[in-house]
């Protein structure tokens, strides 16, 4: 009975496959997908070769110029593969409206400048707090810093520009079916495993190393990670709100099916923090995510893949941590 049930969701996922087949069957362009995986291979030799994000743009962290320089950081290669892929289509007319330009500057902007803020000093004494405290607030801080005010600021640009839309961005369970998603994270466990016993994975995950201490602010190591991984997964709410909300479902009324691969581009850069393995699939991720958002003007899948995805990796490295070699 489980087998026949098993099957008849994995039938379920030709609908994804069939989304997939039919946008690269409208989108693919040799020269437009030839330049944008030899900026990305390039963009991934530098940054792993001279560690450019941590050393480089992470220097400017906590200084004035930080806004501007993690506004460039995340902008400027959306934007690197977008015109350059647009001129080979011939479709450089898209980009001539005032409205994309405009959202653009609006969308990086916020992401930039709350991934650059470091003001929450100014606002928590953590003087009075000790070193394991004092780096769990701010880890919560970091994951939860963002989702209110993506919610406040694409509402006002949704208001302006895409009144007719019925939902924010894809936040919606109209045309949602989450059953091949949840599949597709079962499936993923497996390649979870594998990756546990990489190195890298193993300096990187889990985010909050609990077991160093014993429990967060008077509370015990579990409670500790339980809160840690509401917040945990709360970010990455708001990057698929970013990257599938945003740059898909907001941009699509201006760049149609083009609005994708700039933002799997985009979406490789987000990643340079983390292993090199997680940074390279996160663009066939990022055009699975993309493509269905653009399809079903709906970002739940999204989410329930992404952080799905974190959390099987912290329990991976937990086990890693306890019962690893």
């Amino acid at each position: 009975m489980y087998f026949w049930h098993f099957l008849i969701q994995l039938l379920k996922m030709k609908e994804i496959i069939s989304e997939i087949r039919d946008f690269l069957k409208k989108d693919f362009n040799v020269y437009a997908y030839l330049y944008t995986l030899l900026f990305l291979t390039i963009s991934l030799f530098l940054n792993y070769k001279y560690n450019f994000e941590n050393s480089i743009v992470d220097s400017f962290y906590g200084q004035p110029i930080s806004f501007l320089i993690y506004f460039l950081y995340y902008s400027a290669p959306y934007l690197l593969i977008l015109i350059p892929v647009l001129a080979f289509k011939n479709k450089l007319y898209l980009i001539r409206k005032p409205e994309f330009w405009i959202k653009i500057f609006i969308f990086f902007g916020i992401f930039g400048a709350l991934v650059a803020f470091w003001q929450f000093r100014y606002f928590i004494d953590f003087s009075k707090f000790d070193y394991s405290d004092s780096r769990y607030i701010r880890s919560l801080i970091f994951n939860i810093k963002r989702i209110i005010p993506f919610l406040i600021v694409f509402y006002a640009v949704k208001l302006y520009y895409d009144k007719d839309m019925n939902h924010l961005y894809g936040l919606r369970y109209k045309g949602m079916n989450y059953r091949p998603f949840f599949l597709l994270l079962f499936l993923m466990i497996p390649l979870i495993a594998l990756a546990s016993f990489q190195p890298d994975f193993k300096i990187s995950y889990p985010q909050y190393k609990f077991y160093y201490y014993d429990g967060a602010l008077g509370m015990s190591r579990i409670q500790s990670e339980m809160i840690f991984l509401a917040a945990y997964g709360l970010d990455f709410v708001s990057t698929e709100f970013m990257y599938r909300g945003a740059l898909i479902v907001g941009m699509a009324s201006i760049l149609g099916r083009e609005s994708v691969l700039p933002m799997a581009g985009a979406y490789v850069i987000l990643h340079f923090g983390k292993p090199a393995g997680e940074a390279v699939s996160s663009f066939f991720g990022g055009m699975i995510l993309g493509i269905h958002a653009l399809a079903k003007q709906n970002i739940l899948g999204g989410i329930i893949i992404h952080t799905g995805i974190a959390y099987f990796m912290e329990a991976a490295a937990v086990l890693q941590h306890y019962y690893g070699s």
